[in-house]
């Protein structure tokens, strides 16, 4: 995903080949908006998981990106929705094909097969779609991906053919992390640590205390920053992690570790040799998908 850590605008550009209207944001929009819509949100579509772990119907409050691409005569759209399906970090993605029928536009079918950042273009011809996406390479971070995809699929059949991966640059677009956009408000995941809830924000890279336990309250408040550092895709962690002892100042020490199936785990020398975080809400499901 060429996400990026940058807020999506709306906005226009044109694709090679038949020329493919994109219309960005962090909702749906365009001409097949409403369907787009009835399509993320009614089940049809992607699946997200409720605050209990089940699996329930997305809502566009769980959505970073929609692009929409429509062809240059106004009958075939295909939409690339980025998403966070649970309560953890995960950033999945779904591809779905629209055709206008009359003034209406209707869900033709999911597409799948896809996978990546992007597309930034799309073309239309010969009643196929073609486009390109961010791939990832085998050393790169989940955050970061060099690598270059190129898809067709038949507006026909559904049916999607994949190029081989190639590398295309060294380092990501933005030259940080490229996590999709956070929603707007979001602080987030929360884990359990110690007693305390803490907000975990894997693309930021910051980890605050939400709820402190009422034994730590006197040195540690709602927004204090536990830990600041990098989560790189192959689960690895690291960065600094900061002691509160009240009347004294933080002590800020080096700590290293993994995040996998949802717990993270970070150690250090001092002045604490090991800190352990559990998801709040659905504890044994995993907090990172593949892309």
């Amino acid at each position: 995903m060429a996400l990026t850590a940058c807020l999506l605008a709306a906005g226009t550009v044109l694709a090679s080949a038949n020329p493919a209207r994109l219309e960005k944001g962090i909702v749906p929009s365009g001409p097949a908006k409403a369907a787009v819509e009835r399509w993320f949100t009614a089940g049809s579509g992607p699946i997200c998981s409720d605050t209990n772990g089940a699996d329930a119907p997305c809502d566009l409050g769980r959505a970073l990106a929609f692009r929409t691409f429509y062809d240059a005569g106004g009958t075939d759209a295909l939409v690339f929705a980025h998403y966070s399906p649970s309560v953890g970090n995960a950033v999945s993605l779904a591809v779905a094909q629209f055709r206008r029928a009359g003034q209406d536009w209707t869900l033709v079918r999911t597409v799948t097969g896809v996978y990546g950042e992007g597309p930034d273009s799309l073309s239309f011809e010969g009643g196929r779609a073609t486009f390109t996406m961010d791939a990832l390479m085998p050393e790169d971070a989940r955050c970061c991906l060099t690598g270059k995809q190129r898809y067709t699929l038949d507006l026909a059949t559904g049916a999607v053919s994949a190029g081989p991966k190639t590398a295309a640059k060294a380092t990501p677009a933005c030259g940080k992390r490229s996590f999709a956009p956070r929603p707007e408000g979001y602080e987030g995941a929360t884990y359990f640590h110690n007693g305390s809830e803490v907000l975990v924000d894997e693309r930021a890279g910051v980890i605050r205390y939400d709820v402190p336990k009422a034994s730590i309250r006197a040195a540690v408040s709602k927004g204090t920053v536990l830990f600041r550092g990098t989560f790189a895709a192959s689960g690895a962690v690291t960065g600094t992690a900061y002691e509160f002892k009240a009347g004294c100042e933080l002590a800020p020490y080096a700590v290293s570790g993994q995040s996998q199936r949802s717990v993270i785990t970070l150690k250090g020398n001092a002045p604490v040799a090991i800190r352990t975080l559990v998801p709040s809400s659905a504890r044994l499901r995993a907090a990172r998908t593949p892309s």
